[in-house]
């Protein structure tokens, strides 16, 4: 199976290195670079010698800018270290390709650099990596629409599923990679179909298998007229055979599997052109004889695979043949070589960590060495599990890196998106500049046009106030001349006349009579006088008619001329030193509108003696406290209320603070605080 990943491998890897003849020419810097990686291409030079090339190559363009030659540089040198085993300079190189290619959004280059590490990893047998990176570079083949690249590494996934005993996530992936390569080469074809049917036989869906298996090996046929290498086809063709005979001997037909080993032991050369084909076949020949109670050529046939294995150090196929061999002597109920042979296949399997033949070995020993029975069942419980708990953590580990992997392309693809959103914007900002900023003028123009009209409106209605109250000063004064002209005219003025009449009159006279009389009629003149000082009296009380009207008259006077049932009692202290000229329109009438709003509450439900209004400033604040010995009430109660909300609401508009405070029997006192910065015009 991993001689046929290479081969999958190194035909997508020529298939990219091809790409360098549509680049366009290197510049004079780069000619040292392509004469390195020209020499280290060639396959009639060492490994060692390409080696040296490939680094020398990499120690010249690694100082290059960042730019498509100089990628293509190094997916060349990444192919070129795959090819000559260097698997973890491959990685690097690769991971350096995706990273520059990142940069600069070079999404080919950045799927081919995922790509070149995962199938450097799998070389490693580092299953977790490679199928961490074959899941991330599968995201970008997508978005690339490349099927036949795609379907590749779908093909490699399901491979490393095969490996990690996933075998309905391995037949899943082939029939997804199967429908992905469709008609493409056919070398992909026999791959798919071949891992469906190794995965199937996993599955013990034996019927299916052999399907699977018949029809991989009538693709080998299309290998040969494709000009793939002669041994090559013959040695896939008797694996097909010996796939095939395997899957009988789990089905139990051991006739059929022999049929089929003989099969494929008979294409000439395959013992030297395939020799590890050639010892599974005859291995595999012995067990199904064997099985069949036929030792004809037994153990022939084992010694035979064991002796062919162990020219080629192929720990494995040893480990079978020394495991077969010691269940022929067992049958034979030769223990002493029965044990001889299984502990050489244990201890084999054991120091090459295969689980599955140590168990097998184990439990056949514990039943027949009967010494050391009671070691080998420990054993073969510890190794199952651990093999159990590997199994459970391997499963687990690839779901979450599929997990994993796919939130973390989900939260690139969104990110590609925002940014690309953001780009858009910025473009369509840059292209309409001149008409925000000509819009922009427009609306800050209409915008200190609103806020004059807005201050107009709050002068218009201060203006409103004031007119209002001056009509009352004036109402006011109307009376009071009326009735000062009532007292002059009722009380006074005619007085005057009596007594100026009778003085007429006295005066014509010179007696003592008269003279009393003129006496009495001085007094009367200093009583008129009296009337005229109280007259007088009462003007000097009202002089608040002839003054001019302010905003703090304007206060002062709604505060104090406030009146209700309950005969409260209104006072102001308004501090002298503010200036009112210096506040904006709308802050004077939202001030105006709170103080009033607070009054009118006091009217309708304090039930106050006395109340207060006092109006100072604190430091860079304007301090409102509005206070009343009424009845109180509940805050938090009365929060929901129009006017607490009016208040409240108020007081935002101008950027200020507001606290009320109350209790049942205890008045209350509502404090507001205006932050000068906000009141200045």
């Amino acid at each position: 199976m991993k001689k046929i990943l290479l081969i999958l491998v190194v035909a997508f890897f020529i298939g990219v290195t091809s790409c360098k003849k549509s680049v366009t020419p290197t510049p004079a810097n780069g000619r040292i670079v392509e004469s390195y990686l020209s020499k280290a291409e060639n396959p009639e030079l060492g490994a060692a010698d390409r080696e040296k090339y490939f680094d020398s190559a990499y120690a010249s363009f690694s100082t290059y800018k960042n730019d498509s030659v100089t990628r293509l540089y190094y997916r060349r040198t990444a192919i070129g270290y795959y090819g000559i085993y260097q698997y973890a300079k491959s990685i690097k190189t690769g991971k350096e390709v995706y990273s520059l290619a990142e940069k600069v959004n070079d999404t080919v280059s950045m799927a081919k650099g995922l790509y070149f590490a995962a199938v450097s990893y799998y070389a490693q047998e580092d299953n977790d990596n490679a199928f961490t990176y074959y899941k991330a570079a599968e995201k970008l083949f997508e978005r690339l629409d490349d099927r036949k690249t795609l379907g590749e590494i779908v093909l490699y996934k399901a491979y490393i599923y095969h490996n990690v005993g996933e075998y309905m996530l391995c037949e899943t992936e082939a029939f997804k990679a199967l429908r992905l390569l469709e008609n493409g080469d056919p070398i992909h074809i026999y791959s798919c179909y071949n891992l469906i049917a190794t995965a199937l036989e996993g599955l013990n869906n034996y019927e299916e298998a052999i399907k699977y298996y018949t029809i991989a090996s009538e693709y080998i046929d299309v290998l040969k007229d494709k000009g793939f290498d002669e041994k090559f086809v013959i040695g896939s063709k008797a694996l097909s055979y010996n796939n095939i005979g395997v899957v009988y001997l789990s089905m139990r037909q051991h006739k059929e599997a022999e049929k089929m080993f003989v099969k494929g032991l008979n294409f000439k050369n395959l013992k030297t052109d395939s020799p590890l084909t050639y010892a599974r076949l005859v291995n595999n020949l012995g067990y199904s004889k064997f099985m069949a109670n036929d030792y004809s050529n037994l153990p022939e046939l084992y010694y035979e695979a064991l002796h062919v294995r162990d020219s080629a150090d192929n720990k494995s196929g040893i480990i079978t043949s020394n495991y077969s061999i010691g269940e022929y002597y067992l049958a034979l109920k030769d223990t002493v070589k029965a044990i001889d042979y299984i502990q050489k296949s244990y201890k084999d399997a054991a120091e090459t960590k295969s689980h599955s033949d140590e168990l097998k070995g184990l439990r056949v020993l514990s039943e027949i060495d009967r010494k050391n029975s009671l070691f080998y069942s420990e054993r073969y419980m510890q190794v199952n599990d651990s093999m159990q708990a590997n199994t459970r953590k391997i499963k687990d580990r690839f779901a979450r890196i599929a997990y994993e992997t796919d939130k973390l392309q989900v939260e690139k693809e969104e990110l590609v998106k925002r940014n690309s959103f953001i780009i858009g914007i910025s473009v369509v900002v840059l292209l309409f500049a001149a008409a925000i900023f000509i819009i922009y003028f427009l609306n800050s123009r209409n915008k200190e046009l609103m806020m004059l009209q807005e201050q107009q409106k709050a002068n218009e209605e201060i203006y409103q106030l004031m007119f209002e109250q001056q009509n009352k000063i004036d109402a006011a004064r109307d009376g009071e001349k009326n009735r000062i002209a009532m007292e002059l005219h009722d009380g006074i003025l005619n007085n005057i006349y009596a007594v100026r009449l009778n003085l007429e009159f006295s005066n014509r006279k010179t007696d003592d009579e008269a003279i009393a009389l003129r006496k009495g009629y001085i007094k009367e003149l200093q009583q008129v006088e009296g009337e005229i000082r109280a007259v007088s009296h009462n003007l000097s009380r009202n002089t608040v008619f002839n003054q001019n009207s302010d905003f703090a008259s304007v206060l002062g006077y709604m505060i104090t001329s406030q009146k209700n049932m309950f005969e409260t009692q209104f006072e102001a202290y308004i501090d002298a030193g503010i200036d009112w000229d210096a506040l904006q329109g709308t802050i004077k009438i939202n001030i105006y509108r709170i103080i009033q709003e607070a009054l009118q509450n006091i009217n309708k439900y304090s039930k106050a003696g006395r109340a207060s209004v006092e109006i100072n400033m604190e430091g860079n604040k304007l301090a409102i406290v509005v206070t009343d010995d009424g009845i109180g009430f509940d805050p938090q109660k009365a929060s929901a209320g129009i006017g607490i909300k009016n208040l409240r609401q108020r007081a935002a508009d101008i950027g200020a603070t507001i606290d009320i405070s109350s209790e049942p029997g205890k008045g209350s006192v509502i404090a507001v605080l205006v932050p000068v910065k906000m009141v200045l015009a």
